[in-house]
C-alpha cells in the first residue's frame, strides 16, 4: 500500500513538472541540426500563449505531443533533432534528451542517470560528448574521445597528460570560463 502511494504521488510530481517544463518562459523544437545551429525555433510557445509542448520524458514515450493554435500535432523523437525548454538546449539521441552544455568545437552533453545510494536511487548527471551536431553521441571518456580524435594527436597526448581518469574529463575552469577539456581541444588545433 505504501508503494502504491509512492508510485501515485510520483506520477503526480511527473505530470506537474512535465507541465512546467511544457510552460517554460520560451520553448518550442528544433526540427533539424541546421535549426538548433541558427536558434530557430518551430512551435515557439511562451508562457500564457495557449500552446504547450510535452516532451514525454517521465514514462519514455518516442513522441513529442505539440498544441500549436489549437491544433494537436505528434512527433517521433527520432524525426526531431532536439527543443529549448528553461532556457537549456537539449538533442535527441535515440530518443533520450541530452542537454547541451557547451557547442563550440565539439558538443558536451549531460543527461541524468539513476545511482543507487544506500536505500534509495538518486539522479546524477553523467557527460556525453559528440564531435558534431549529427555525430553519435558518447559517453566522456578517454579512450572516446581519443578514439574520435585519432587525427589529432596533439589534442590525444594533452588527455592524456593532462587526466587521469574519466570523471576528471568534467572540470571547468572558472579562470577561463570553460572545461579544461574543450580549452585543450581548442590549443590542440590553434597550435
Amino acid at each position: 500500500m505504501k508503494t502504491l502511494k509512492v508510485m501515485i504521488a510520483i506520477c503526480f510530481i511527473a505530470v506537474f513538472t512535465q507541465k512546467t517544463i511544457a510552460q517554460s518562459t520560451v520553448s518550442g523544437l528544433y526540427l533539424t541540426a541546421e535549426d538548433y545551429h541558427n536558434q530557430k525555433l518551430s512551435f515557439k510557445t511562451t508562457d500564457g500563449d495557449g500552446n504547450s509542448i510535452r516532451f514525454n520524458e517521465f514514462l519514455g514515450s518516442d513522441r513529442v505531443v505539440v498544441v500549436y493554435n489549437g491544433k494537436k500535432q505528434t512527433f517521433y523523437k527520432s524525426a526531431v533533432y532536439g527543443y529549448r525548454s528553461n532556457n537549456s538546449d537539449y538533442r535527441y539521441f535515440n530518443n533520450i534528451p541530452y542537454k547541451v552544455i557547451d557547442d563550440r568545437d565539439f558538443y558536451l552533453y549531460s543527461s541524468p542517470k539513476m545511482v543507487q545510494q544506500g536505500k534509495w536511487s538518486k539522479p546524477v548527471d553523467s557527460y556525453y560528448f559528440s564531435s558534431t551536431a549529427i555525430a553519435d553521441i558518447k559517453s566522456l571518456s578517454i579512450k572516446n574521445l581519443q578514439s574520435a580524435y585519432t587525427n589529432n594527436p596533439r589534442f590525444r597526448y594533452l588527455i592524456e597528460s593532462h587526466f587521469e581518469t574519466d570523471n576528471a574529463l568534467t572540470a571547468y575552469d572558472s579562470a577561463v570560463n570553460e572545461y579544461k577539456v574543450k580549452y585543450l581541444y581548442e590549443h590542440s588545433t590553434s597550435m
